[in-house]
């Protein structure tokens, strides 16, 4: 028998030996299946097998290959769960994450992240009108282009659906709630991700690409969390202040309005916390045995306090999270196919706005469309009422389609991140995606949309 059919039938053991709950003839299948095949998933398997059968000590070494083989792949999230395993079974290993090091060469690691994204600030053009709010354009491509780069991949996956949420609760009280799980499955069923595609994924990025002493001490940031089916991992409405890596399992996401989806291995959930008002906006369910490692928002930004460049890649996680959200839910987008709605936000840049930034002033004209991705923004309008501007709002069109000037003044109160479209690329979308313009005409006159300030 050659090695491949060899593998092939070991696989259809360890399945029925699963499927059967036999974990000692899983053991046997798995013990020769990590001889056969480079792959960590056995190693990690093989451990898992042990430690139900109450081998410790097996089970522990099994772990320790498993954290090696990911880390030689690369994928260091996996390797520090991994890692996490070993000292929950034997306090005394800590040698592993120290040996954790993202910058070592590795023949098989995945394609590298992209590029981090940083929003250039906003600053007044020196030939700003007095009657008008101007800010200087870009010279050059926009840090939206690489995140859609990024995005285009997968603009169709679960990544499209808004889960800004996650809060764990005690796992044994959440199975009492008798949580049902749906008779008719309409999801797709899971598959374990390829090596390109675990590459692209959220919690990929968020680790690789660090220096060893960030990765550290994000290591040690991080706790291992492991739930059991139908246990709940968020509940909506929850206070939203940590994000799970999910490493291993799936779970399924309820967002009030949309269909259900399931998130799996390498997807990052809970990016909410990394806003100041951040609430949960979904339940999330464990679908299956789930690992995950969970990181809380203090101890996150104590961390990126240490290391900008991870500050740099939880803003990228976060941003692209929100221009998918807004592209899927937004009117502006939502009108044109996927492919389309790519080359219309290819218009816009992404720019930060510091504490204290008017981005609009009553009276003045407007220098472009404005559409908020994160931070706190308020509006004052004529008769000096104060309104918190909901994120996906946006503004400062009504300059551009036909009104002489802003109605309201519009002020970021926090670092604010938003896409901009400036006066001189209005022209293109006019000419191009006509019912965008036509929404934006209609709109021009409505107030902002207000944001619900959790109490």
């Amino acid at each position: 028998m050659s090695a491949a059919a060899r593998i092939e039938e070991l696989r259809r053991q360890w399945d029925r030996a699963v499927e059967r709950d036999r974990p000692a003839d899983a053991v046997k299948a798995l013990e020769e299946l990590e001889k056969l095949e480079d792959e960590p998933r056995w190693s990690q398997r093989l451990g898992e097998a042990l430690r139900r059968l109450g081998k410790t000590s097996d089970a522990e070494e099994a772990f320790v290959r498993a954290a090696e083989r990911y880390a030689d792949k690369g994928f260091i999230a996996h390797a520090i769960a991994m890692a996490k395993l070993v000292t929950s079974l034997n306090p005394a290993r800590t040698d592993l994450l120290a040996r954790l090091d993202p910058q070592k060469p590795r023949p098989h690691a995945p394609r590298p992240p992209p590029a981090l994204v940083r929003p250039v600030p906003l600053t007044i053009a020196e030939d700003s009108h007095r009657d008008e709010i101007r800010f200087m354009d870009l010279d050059g491509p926009s840090s939206l282009d690489i995140m859609l780069t990024d995005v285009e991949a997968d603009f169709s996956s679960i990544d499209s659906v808004d889960i800004i949420a996650v809060e764990t609760i005690d796992v044994e009280e959440s199975v009492t709630k008798e949580i049902p799980v749906p008779a008719s499955d309409h999801l797709p069923v899971p598959t374990e991700p390829s090596v390109d595609r675990l590459g692209a994924m959220a919690a990929f990025r968020l680790f690789a690409g660090l220096s060893r002493e960030a990765l550290l001490d994000l290591a040690d940031a991080a706790e291992l969390v492991e739930l059991i089916p139908r246990a709940m991992m968020m509940l909506r409405d929850e206070p939203a202040f940590a994000l799970y890596a999910i490493i291993d399992g799936t779970a399924r996401v309820t967002v009030r309005g949309s269909p259900e989806i399931r998130v799996g291995e390498g997807d990052v959930v809970g990016e909410g916390c990394l806003l100041d008002e951040g609430v949960r906006q979904a339940d999330v369910r464990a679908e299956t045995r789930l690992m995950a490692l969970r990181i809380e928002k203090a101890k996150l930004d104590e961390v990126v306090h240490r290391h900008e460049t991870l500050g740099d890649a939880l803003f990228q996680l976060l941003a692209r999270r929100l221009l998918m959200n807004l592209m899927h839910a937004s009117p502006l987008f939502t009108t044109f196919a996927a492919n389309v709605r790519l080359e219309l936000a290819q218009l816009f840049e992404v720019r930060r706005a510091h504490p204290g930034t008017v981005l609009a002033e009553h009276g003045k004209r407007s220098d472009g469309l404005y559409v908020l991705l994160s931070g706190n923004v308020t509006a004052v309008g004529k008769d000096g009422r104060e309104t918190r501007v909901a994120r996906g709002s946006a503004f400062g069109h009504a300059s551009l389609v036909g009104t002489v000037s802003a109605d309201t003044t519009v002020r970021a109160t926090t670092d604010a991140v938003l896409l901009r479209l400036p006066a001189a690329k209005f022209a293109a979308l006019a000419a191009t995606y006509g019912p965008t313009l036509a929404i934006l005409a209609e709109s021009a006159g409505e107030p902002l949309r207000a944001s619900v300030v959790p109490s």
